[in-house]
């Protein structure tokens, strides 16, 4: 069936006459003689182009020439669809958020292509899986497992590709992997004011800081003394680092007691990090007297033998313990200057 034509009989090249078979090319076709060589363009190529065609050149004075050509129409995929482990569409150029240590499954669905495309995963440009297989009626799948994503995974680029030609760029369709991650550092810095070996003195008021980095999204900051949270904290935020200053009065109940800072992932209370700073409060000393434990308040008459308990509670420990009797004379000082804990004076 002749499809096209390009006559010169009678006339000059620039006056040739163009003729377009309407059930083959129609208007997509022409013929260009400039610049050389000559060709028959067409348009828009269909799928029902392809074929073997060919071209006839009659002379006015020499044998009729012709050539054959095999005109073979690639037609490319339809852009990759990405199905979670459910199935459903991901519909988002995120993937995620996943915590460190999920499997990531993912299959690329491709519909049509011909001839038929290849399916394949790369991860930050580099191939990582190129077997596919068919589905039911045109879709080819391959499905990727990616297993226990780790912190070096964030904001991987993981690009389903689908080819089946080198005239044409494959289609493709890229996701990138999001990640909550847990906090890599915490650190508490003590206030410039503590004493040479790290003492709080009790009635003072001090601003601790915490730092905590390597957080996504950025940490949330707790702090506890003891079982209680402590409340009075200010939060900012630089950069990677989140910081947390809390503001409190130790007593001397707090000696000892173990001060925590918790850096916690907000969306994931699992991911978190602490540390702790077992405090040191120095105070006076501070004494209790009282009766004989063994004795009996109510049953003491003239002439007995009576003793007194002292219990002293100071750090650091108290050196010097005096005792003294009817403080209004004198000479009520008491000749006990040697220390004991919980002294007994009879």
């Amino acid at each position: 069936m002749r499809c096209f034509s390009f006559d010169v009989r009678g006339k000059h090249l620039s006056e040739a006459r163009h003729w377009s078979a309407p059930e083959v090319f129609g208007p997509r076709a022409h013929f260009s003689t400039s610049p050389p060589p000559a060709a028959l363009l067409v348009r828009d190529v269909k799928r029902r182009d392809e074929g073997v065609y060919r071209c006839r050149i009659d002379f006015r004075n020499t044998q009729t020439t012709s050539f054959r050509y095999n005109l073979t129409v690639v037609v490319p995929p339809e852009k990759p669809v990405v199905v979670d482990r459910w199935g459903r569409i991901i519909n988002t150029t995120t993937l995620g958020p996943h915590e460190e240590g999920d499997d990531v499954l993912l299959t690329c669905r491709v519909l049509g292509g011909r001839p038929e495309p290849s399916v394949r995963w790369l991860v930050n440009g580099v191939l990582v899986d190129e077997e596919y297989e068919h589905n039911t009626g045109d879709v080819i799948e391959n499905r990727l497992l990616w297993p226990a994503v780790r912190r070096a995974d964030y904001a991987a680029v993981f690009t389903c590709q689908a080819a089946n030609s080198h005239l044409v760029p494959p289609k493709e369709l890229s996701l990138v992997l999001d990640m909550f991650l847990r906090p890599l550092t915490v650190e508490i810095r003590r206030p410039a004011q503590v004493g040479e070996g790290g003492e709080l003195t009790a009635e003072r008021r001090y601003e601790v800081a915490c730092e905590s980095a390597g957080s996504r999204p950025p940490a949330l900051l707790t702090w506890h003394k003891g079982k209680r949270q402590l409340k009075r904290i200010t939060e900012e935020l630089r950069d990677n680092l989140t910081v947390s200053v809390m503001s409190f009065v130790p007593t001397l109940d707090d000696d000892g007691k173990p001060l925590v800072c918790r850096a916690q992932n907000p969306n994931v209370s699992a991911l978190f990090l602490e540390t702790s700073w077992l405090i040191s409060v120095v105070y006076p000393p501070v004494v209790r007297l009282r009766l004989g434990s063994s004795l009996a308040a109510g049953d003491i008459k003239e002439g007995d033998d009576v003793y007194f308990e002292c219990h002293v509670r100071a750090n650091p420990p108290a050196r010097k313990l005096s005792w003294l009797h009817d403080v209004s004379h004198p000479s009520s000082l008491i000749p006990q200057t040697n220390y004991m804990p919980n002294i007994k004076f009879i």
